[in-house]
């Protein structure tokens, strides 16, 4: 039977795809045929412990000083101690950058597994998910010598995630985008490379009626209000400055429109935040982080779903909002072009010249309108994004792809 360790980082994970990820991947894995232990930092406790819960066992570790991957000393002893080096072994790494723990795993188990699932890369922040501007950097990496620049950052950051990417077994990735960065940047071979979509399981969370009156006055939305929902972290690469200016060409034309922004956003972010939207202040609403049935219900209320984001690895939102019919604006952003087709499951703002920002939220506020006068066409954007999650994101394919993963290494 195989021994299957996952890396987690409790603190984090909490509140981005990596902790919706770990749920769904868990899903995949059946423990009557592997055996499952968890492997979290940072965790709610005091001291190290194991524990076991549904047939999975938990090590614990306690807060650790600085980035817990940085602790590689520390972290081998307590490995060692509780693990035996076997070929039945995999480790499924989710946090980057890692290089050095990756180094480390393979030192002291040569004889295990390592797989590395990349959730984001460490260029698309910065560059705000322009490849055209990663493809021309790396060409030309020898020509940034001053070490103190972003630039030079990027290529270092580079380099780090390529030697990590050949020191592992496998890297999965989400979309088919991040594929082609792997083969065709990162020059990673294709053998050591798995394109496995996530999927989500249907949730419990029955939403009985959209639009439902008793939902909209428990959340005291008006009721000639149009409702527009985006969700995520509230950060410039996910758009969401974009958007708000977006929303300021919406209300000259439509009034009744309300945007509810649902995601968590430090102290910092959050100024940043209210100063854009103080002008829109009746019509924007932050809810920070929520819980997955609070989501679904407004979710269950709202008109549009917006994914504005310039990148996503694999965008978990967009699939609750197709699981759950909700018609959606996303951008052409890398990874998001590859879940999305326009006017078949979401109507595509394109995020056009990066250096004119006025396009990209004139073709978001453009959407926006057009939708909100398309009754039809949401209606079909529904029918089809309900399709796309059945025939391509359901849970059984993903669990499918990680059975044929497993089986191979």
């Amino acid at each position: 039977m195989r021994n299957i360790y996952i890396f987690d980082e409790y603190t984090s994970s909490r509140k981005n795809g990596i902790g919706t990820y770990l749920q769904q991947l868990l899903c995949c894995l059946d423990t009557s045929d592997y055996n499952i232990c968890l492997i979290v930092f940072n965790a709610n406790t005091e001291e190290f412990s194991i524990v076991k819960e549904k047939n999975i066992s938990k090590m614990l570790f306690p807060p650790l000083k600085g980035n817990f991957l940085s602790q590689v000393k520390v972290i081998d002893k307590f490995l060692r101690l509780y693990i035996k080096d076997n070929p039945e072994n995999i480790f499924f790494l989710n946090h980057s950058p890692c290089r050095d723990f990756i180094k480390s795993l393979r030192n002291i188990f040569p004889l295990s597994k390592i797989v590395f699932t990349i959730h984001d890369f460490g260029w698309t922040n910065p560059l705000m998910g322009n490849l055209k501007e990663f493809r021309n950097l790396v060409r030309n990496k020898s020509s940034y010598t001053d070490k103190n620049t972003k630039e030079n950052f990027i290529i270092n950051y580079y380099e780090e995630e390529k030697e990590m990417y050949q020191l592992a077994d496998r890297t999965i990735c989400l979309s088919q985008d991040s594929y082609d960065v792997l083969r065709l940047i990162y020059r990673l071979e294709k053998d050591k490379i798995s394109l496995i979509p996530n999927g989500l399981k249907k949730s419990g969370i029955v939403i009985k009626e959209r639009n439902s009156e008793e939902v909209g006055n428990s959340l005291n939305i008006k009721h000639n209000e149009k409702i527009l929902i985006t969700i995520g972290r509230p950060t410039r690469q996910k758009g969401i400055f974009d958007l708000i200016e977006a929303m300021k060409l919406v209300l000259k034309i439509k009034q009744n429109v309300r945007l509810v922004i649902i995601g968590d956003a430090n102290e910092q972010s959050f100024r940043e935040l209210i100063n854009a939207a103080s002008p829109l202040a009746s019509s924007i609403t932050f809810t920070g982080l929520l819980d997955r049935k609070s989501i679904y219900k407004w979710i269950s209320i709202a008109d549009l779903g917006i994914i504005p984001s310039y990148y996503e690895q694999f965008g978990f939102v967009g699939v609750e909002m197709m699981m759950l019919g909700l018609p959606i604006i996303a951008s052409d952003g890398l990874g998001l072009k590859n879940m999305f087709q326009n006017n078949v499951n979401a109507r595509i703002a394109r995020i056009g010249n990066r250096k004119r920002k006025m396009e990209y939220r004139n073709n978001l506020a453009n959407a926006i309108l057009e939708l909100l006068d398309s009754p039809d066409l949401c209606d079909s954007l529904s029918f089809h994004s309900k399709k796309i999650y059945e025939e391509k994101y359901h849970i059984r394919y993903m669990k499918q792809k990680y059975k044929e993963l497993i089986q191979s290494l």
